[in-house]
């Protein structure tokens, strides 16, 4: 009897999060099948995650640990330099699994021949062939945020292994994922994405870790990344989420990342600088002056004009 090759890796990057891993695993388990591997990287937790579990839990999935903390990022790139299925989807620890959550990846894995990369938890359902059409999506800033949300992204390593170089060069950008995945777009005649309105985590974790301050100061790792001659069309387009997600970061300004004004008003003009006035002023006016608002008015006064 012929048995059944993995179609699918499930991949966990984890540090010192015993609880969130344990949780995560243990609704994974009953789910698994001979289409697919479970695979956690330990990023050496105080607490190593071999220890989480049982003897017969352990012999249901593979654990990497590393000798040394090698940083997230890193962590997360080996998730893809190790992948040896032809999918492969990468989960946070902390977004917790539907208990059909594998089922409903696979229905949509197992015919499809030509994607390159799938996104979860769109708005609607999105199919795109080329470039230009993907980059148009862009403008979306859901559509922006969704492209590297690591609970969201499945991707075709059988076709994206050639480019992931570009990942390595793109790491310090928090973004490095979708960067590969565009770059490799770029470079073709035709390749397939697909955006699904398909819900496969029930808890998202609203405690975010990264520093707002940060993010935004990446973001022009990614306008760089793409920073050819043509690059000036996709300032309506493909930069286009980026940009408003900025401003709305800005606007929101999440306390636990405690950013001073003075910091919040110089991310604010580095926004502008990283998108151009003019390309403000002409694609994305309504964030800009909502976010200069934000900034200088009375926050019960700015409330009460956000509301007209």
């Amino acid at each position: 009897m012929q048995v059944e090759q993995p179609i699918l890796t499930i991949a966990i990057p984890t540090y010192n999060r015993p609880e969130k891993i344990k949780i995560q695993v243990r609704l994974l388990l009953p789910q698994l099948s001979d289409k697919v591997n479970l695979i956690i990287y330990d990023n050496c937790s105080d607490i190593p995650v071999e220890t989480l579990f049982e003897s017969n839990e352990l012999s249901h999935f593979h654990l990497v640990r590393n000798r040394v903390n090698v940083g997230a990022d890193a962590n997360i790139a080996r998730c893809f330099e190790n992948c040896t299925t032809k999918w492969l989807w990468t989960l946070s620890d902390d977004d917790l699994v539907k208990e059909n959550a594998v089922k409903s990846i696979l229905n949509e894995l197992i015919n499809d021949e030509q994607s390159v990369f799938i996104n979860l938890c769109s708005l609607k359902n999105i199919n795109t062939s080329n470039f230009e059409e993907i980059a148009s999506e862009f403008k979306s800033p859901r559509v922006f945020v969704n492209s590297f949300q690591m609970s969201s992204c499945i991707y075709n390593m059988f076709i994206l292994s050639k480019s992931i170089h570009y990942y390595y060069n793109n790491l310090s950008s928090m973004m490095g994922t979708i960067i590969m995945v565009l770059k490799y777009i770029q470079n073709q005649d035709s390749s397939c994405c697909r955006f699904l309105d398909l819900v496969v985590i029930k808890d998202f974790d609203n405690v975010v870790s990264w520093n707002y301050s940060t993010y935004i100061l990446r973001t022009k790792l990614f306008v760089d990344a793409f920073s050819d001659f043509s690059s000036r069309k996709y300032h309506k387009n493909l930069f286009l989420g980026c940009h408003i997600v900025n401003y709305s970061l800005i606007e929101l300004d999440r306390k636990e990342s405690n950013v001073s004004y003075i910091k919040r008003c110089a991310l604010f003009i580095y926004t502008i600088k990283n998108q151009g006035f003019l390309n403000a002023l002409l694609y994305s006016p309504k964030p800009l002056i909502r976010t200069f608002l934000n900034l200088i008015l009375p926050k019960s006064l700015f409330n009460f004009i956000a509301r007209k």
